[in-house]
């Protein structure tokens, strides 16, 4: 997917969430639909994390699109180092509010998506450990989980 169709992704997910409860519960349907499996990709090196930022992650947080916080903004980002690696991590591999699962590059190596979040903390003081494969697997399991607990509340504020 390029810059133009995320920007497009983003700014239809914002257009959906602001006008409708039915979007919010839609979108949020849709963001647990998408497929969390490791894709392939032979022959291809796992990029660091500024990398990552560069080619996926800048497209919104490089602007603050859709109410992402913007790279390097330590305002914006304490509240989220607070919360820690883990939830972080998990959050960003899986979804959360606006942001699809992997940003929207399901190509993307779980570690790959992990680095880009570490690199995006330091930009704003955080200082998060390396990634890998261990600690990129809870994270997962952490983010799978809340958002299990979002699609319950989602659906229950539906009744």
């Amino acid at each position: 997917m390029n810059t133009r169709n995320r920007l497009g992704l983003c700014t239809m997910i914002t257009t959906t969430l602001s006008t409708t409860t039915t979007g919010v519960f839609l979108a949020l349907s849709f963001v647990a639909s998408v497929e969390a499996a490791e894709p392939h990709r032979f022959g291809k090196a796992a990029m660091s994390g500024e990398q990552v930022y560069k080619a996926v992650c800048v497209t919104c947080h490089g602007h603050g699109v859709a109410g992402a916080p913007r790279a390097g903004n330590r305002h914006t980002w304490a509240p989220l180092i607070n919360e820690g690696y883990e939830d972080l991590v998990g959050s960003a591999l899986t979804g959360v509010r606006m942001m699809p699962p992997k940003g929207g590059a399901p190509e993307l190596y779980d570690i790959e998506v992990a680095r880009a979040v570490v690199y995006m903390a330091s930009m704003a003081g955080g200082k998060f450990p390396e990634p890998t494969d261990a600690n990129v697997k809870a994270a997962r399991l952490d983010g799978e989980k809340r958002q299990a607990e979002r699609l319950k509340k989602a659906a229950a504020s539906r009744q």
